[in-house]
């Protein structure tokens, strides 16, 4: 049995509220359970949809397809420039008026059944044959609106329809104030999408620790994190919030790029999983990230509940979404952003990247669906949580309240 060291109780003691209870099953994994998450979480906190490079014009869209609501989402940037959220519903019968996944509507939006043609902000502005209801106020009738609001770049929407607190006040102080612009002035690179058979809380808990990493990962990114004296990459900060948590994770100072990588670094900038020791200590970074100053600082994980991970790197980011489809189907969206590619080599360094997470990342999903199908088995009641796992505990807890409110 491995000896006791400094990480087998560092975060239980920092948060002994969390306590050392297992987790039941059927109490978080059930088809019983996903209706009540669908009503009294998804319906009603903040949801990261997007940033607004991906609809940087007047016109611009782009529609998400949200299965655990029964809804379609528009997100429009107006000829205000203001971002708007509605649900891709006319008010005529209900068709879509956005049919495809994005693109530029110009000055709006025109459903394909009937021609009801609505503005950039929602409002019904034609109606064919517009005497053929006689009765109908124009005014009354427009694109339903989902409350949106805008926080570092990133999109979010509410689907309650009078939410109970504004963005800033779900995220807290703690985090609405801490990321200064650092997410800003980079491009998005490669966005992936799969749907796999698994409850979203088995998929989101499988990047929230990096115990895992050592084994998972073992024939390809473990060498960048795991070292002689943490042969197990354990994350070595985290903070806990209201609802919302980050980690922090050390790189292995020891690690011997291999050639590919040092030949990606040199012609391409720093996109690798490797941070740029050498040149950290003179960037300067928001408070927000690597907040306990780590000397080997890898990255940090941003857990916004409930379906959002926003993972700073070293000079780029990842950002994941975890969608929900049914209580055992999820749909996992990622986004890498980089530096703009400037020539070959740093558009070669990108395809490097995309191709080397790609990878990893697959590594990852092996083991989703076969924990999905033993939950679904009834073999094993409950699930244990140890001290590197404490972002999972709270995750939990967070989920308990929502659901007993």
């Amino acid at each position: 049995m491995n000896q006791p060291n400094e990480y087998h109780n560092r975060f239980s003691s920092q948060y002994p509220d969390l306590g050392h209870e297992t987790i039941e099953i059927e109490k978080y994994f059930s088809k019983a359970a996903f209706e009540l998450e669908r009503e009294k979480i998804f319906k009603k906190v903040w949801l990261q949809m997007g940033r607004v490079e991906h609809i940087p014009k007047p016109g611009d869209y782009m529609v998400k397809e949200l299965e655990f609501a029964n809804t379609s989402i528009v997100l429009v940037r107006g000829e205000d420039n203001k971002i708007r959220g509605f649900h891709n519903m006319c008010a005529h019968r209900s068709n879509r008026v956005a049919c495809h996944a994005k693109g530029n509507t110009g000055r709006g939006f025109a459903c394909r059944f009937h021609g009801w043609t609505y503005g950039l902000d929602g409002g019904l502005i034609h109606i064919p044959e517009e005497g053929l209801f006689p009765t109908l106020d124009k005014s009354t009738k427009r694109l339903k609106p989902v409350a949106t609001d805008v926080w570092e770049g990133f999109i979010f929407i509410n689907l309650d329809p009078q939410p109970t607190e504004t963005l800033r006040e779900y995220l807290g102080p703690e985090l609405v104030d801490q990321y200064q612009g650092h997410f800003n002035n980079m491009a998005s690179t490669v966005t992936y999408t799969i749907d796999i058979k698994c409850n979203w809380k088995i998929f989101l808990d499988a990047f929230v620790e990096t115990y895992h990493f050592a084994f998972v990962h073992k024939a390809t990114a473990a060498g960048s994190i795991t070292s002689e004296d943490n042969p197990y990459g354990f994350m070595d900060a985290a903070r806990i919030y209201d609802r919302h948590r980050v980690i922090s994770a050390r790189a292995n100072r020891g690690y011997t790029p291999t050639p590919t990588e040092l030949l990606i670094t040199q012609f391409g900038g720093h996109q690798t999983l490797n941070p740029d020791f050498e040149n950290a200590a003179k960037r300067t970074l928001p408070p927000g990230i690597n907040p306990g100053k780590l000397d080997d600082w890898s990255t940090d994980i941003l857990i916004l509940f409930p379906l959002c991970n926003i993972q700073p790197l070293d000079g780029w980011y990842v950002n994941h979404n975890y969608w929900p489809v049914d209580y055992n189907t999820t749909r996992w969206e990622q986004t890498s952003y980089m530096s703009p590619a400037t020539d070959a080599g740093s558009w070669l360094a990108q395809e490097y990247n995309h191709a080397y997470l790609r990878d990893l990342l697959r590594e990852d999903f092996n083991n989703l669906e076969m924990i999905q199908s033993n939950l679904e088995s009834g073999a094993q009641t409950e699930m244990v949580f140890g001290d590197q796992e404490i972002m999972l505990r709270h995750a939990y807890k967070v989920i308990d309240d929502y659901l007993s409110r």
